[in-house]
């Protein structure tokens, strides 16, 4: 797909950029009334991503809102319900990729949509989609490396990589509400949004208990969550840690916590990947749940957990939308780019030098001088098991200050803000 997009994308937009210039004299602004998001990698991206949805409902009042991505992010759009219309590109085969994006094409030029705001950094596909569409007004970002998206463009970002993600995204937002393009009024703005919190109802974190008793774990056991997985569409061996220290930080979470359990999750797909970790262990109170869960389930785990340790992936975003004590794990890239956001957060890393890099400006392939498929886990490797349980007792002796304040605060009788903290 990147090199389908490169090759045919860059021929595209070229034409695409070409025809923009020689139409733009005569082509009258509109107000915004409808308005085009393009997000399609990474279910990590589009929860990132929704402070600026949100700043899109400020900026743009009573506009309706299309979010355009594959259908594999259905599920992560309807959990977090901030948008009017979604519209879904299937990249399953070449002919359902091209009969969907048609569809797609016809949805938006029906709808009439006056804005579209792409939020790949160096994908070519939003674009010409966005010019299929017949949608007037373009936003994205511009990278010197590709001149035709000045021409292409109306509103011209910066990706300033010394920003996290949703920082980042939010800046185009910015731009197209404020047109301040020194950014001088940013930081004040940006203040204002926060990623949504979804709170799991009692009855779907009753049912997610009654499903784990099927593994024989009780209803009051304490859960620890960790994900070792990564995503496959980017050098997915420099991003995990050896499997032995995984089982080994199992082993350790539960050593000195009565009852607790540890949970290692995952996609259908990664099952077989996620038991070969779980076998490492020493404990019997490790459970495989990979390929078991929904999306929707595995928030409520999140939420019903003591601590999420997680790779950097989508399932680590998707922790913090419940606020869960996480700690993400960054062997690949930097934490300043993606670390997950909450109030009890915390990212573990090797030295910047040792990490790949794969960023924007290499088209996230090539690094230390060798394509991402060839690079393995060298980095990995020099992060220590008692790196990461520094950063978990720490996490662990916060929530139980936190919850022993609360109890000095509401009683011991079970109050309202004791159950929240519990």
């Amino acid at each position: 797909m990147r090199r389908l997009d490169r090759v045919l994308g860059d021929a595209a937009c070229s034409v695409l950029a070409t025809a923009h210039r020689v139409r733009k004299p005569f082509v009258t602004t509109r107000p915004v009334k409808k308005i085009a998001v393009m997000k399609f990698f990474g279910m990590g991206s589009i929860i990132v991503a929704s402070r600026s949805l949100a700043a899109l409902r400020d900026g743009y009042p009573g506009a309706e809102i299309h979010f355009v991505t594959f259908r594999s992010n259905q599920a992560i759009l309807d959990i977090l319900g901030m948008t009017d219309h979604n519209h879904y590109v299937d990249p399953s085969t070449p002919q359902a990729f091209l009969k969907t994006t048609m569809q797609v094409a016809a949805a938006l030029r029906r709808a009439k949509c006056d804005l579209v705001l792409d939020l790949e950094f160096f994908a070519k596909f939003p674009l010409v989609l966005g010019s299929l569409a017949g949608i007037p007004q373009k936003a994205g970002f511009y990278l010197t490396s590709e001149s035709w998206r000045r021409e292409l463009l109306d509103v011209t970002g910066f990706y300033n990589s010394y920003f996290h993600t949703s920082d980042i995204f939010l800046s185009l937002v910015y731009l197209c509400v404020t047109g301040d393009y020194y950014y001088l009024g940013f930081n004040d703005w940006s203040a204002k949004y926060r990623y949504p919190r979804i709170e799991p109802s009692d009855l779907e974190r009753a049912q997610l208990r009654t499903k784990l008793a099927g593994h024989g774990i009780a209803r009051t056991d304490p859960l620890f969550v960790i994900n070792a997985n990564t995503s496959p569409d980017l050098a997915p061996e420099a991003r995990k840690w050896p499997k032995q220290r995984y089982a080994q930080l199992a082993d350790e979470l539960v050593a000195h916590t009565p009852g607790g359990r540890v949970c290692f999750v995952g996609a259908p797909g990664e099952r077989e990947y996620v038991r070969s970790v779980a076998e490492l262990c020493k404990t019997p109170r490790r459970h495989v749940l990979a390929g078991e869960l929904s999306l929707r389930e595995l928030l409520v785990l999140f939420a019903e957990a003591k601590l999420v340790i997680s790779n950097d992936s989508g399932p680590m975003h998707l922790a913090c939308l419940v606020d869960a004590p996480i700690i993400g794990l960054f062997f690949a890239d930097t934490p300043t780019l993606f670390a997950p956001i909450g109030t009890r957060a915390r990212s573990v890393a090797p030295a910047l030098y040792s990490l790949p890099l794969f960023s924007v400006y290499n088209g996230k392939d090539v690094a230390v001088g060798k394509p991402s498929r060839e690079i393995g886990n060298a980095a990995a490797c020099t992060v220590s098991l008692e790196t990461v349980m520094t950063e978990a007792r720490d996490l662990l002796a916060a929530r139980t200050v936190l919850r022993s304040a609360d109890a000095g605060r509401f009683g011991t009788g079970g109050g309202a803000g004791g159950a929240g903290i519990a």
